[in-house]
């Protein structure tokens, strides 16, 4: 955020922010009140010991692939980074050891270690622990769309297991 964007306006306690002409909102001003500023500022302030990199440039995502096609990009890299990527020329020592490029089949059991794993990360909870109990439980199926999962719904009603408090009339 450029300070020359900002202007604080203490006889009415408000901030005005300038920002680039916007077609969607019709204006280049934003009027807040300065408590509402402080705390939008301060939304995009990391938490106490969290890394943020904002990427942008020669490493940011929309570049990524890009470079041949923006040459204001590729003149401002590193030289080590121009032989690298310079019209497909190959460098003999990677640092790592780069993927087959034949299709490898992955088993079953591994995809729902990994998937079981990944959830542990992000939600901090073990999906394979019951929660009530907390007996451990095995995947049994997937549910790819809500057409597989009326089905199976459907059949548990029809065999008359139909789960704790569900309306049989919510699958019309």
């Amino acid at each position: 955020m450029s300070l020359k964007k900002i202007r604080y306006e203490s006889f009415k306690g408000r901030v005005l922010f300038h920002t680039t002409y916007s077609e969607y909102f019709k204006q280049n001003l934003h009027m807040f009140d300065t408590l509402d500023f402080l705390a939008d500022l301060t939304e995009h302030i990391p938490a106490k010991r969290l890394q943020f990199i904002g990427r942008y440039g020669l490493y940011a995502s929309r570049t990524k692939g890009q470079w041949e096609e923006m040459p204001w990009v590729a003149e401002r890299a590193p030289e080590g980074w121009k032989y690298t990527h310079q019209h497909g020329v190959a460098v003999d020592d990677l640092g790592y050891e780069p993927l087959s490029d034949r299709e490898e089949e992955v088993e079953a059991d591994a995809r729902k270690r990994a998937w079981v794993r990944l959830l542990a990360k992000v939600y901090e909870v073990d999906p394979l622990l019951c929660p009530k109990c907390g007996a451990a439980m095995k995947v049994i199926a997937v549910f790819e769309g809500p057409d597989e999962l009326g089905r199976i719904l459907r059949h548990l009603v029809k065999i008359g297991r139909s789960p704790p408090g569900f309306d049989p009339d919510r699958l019309n």
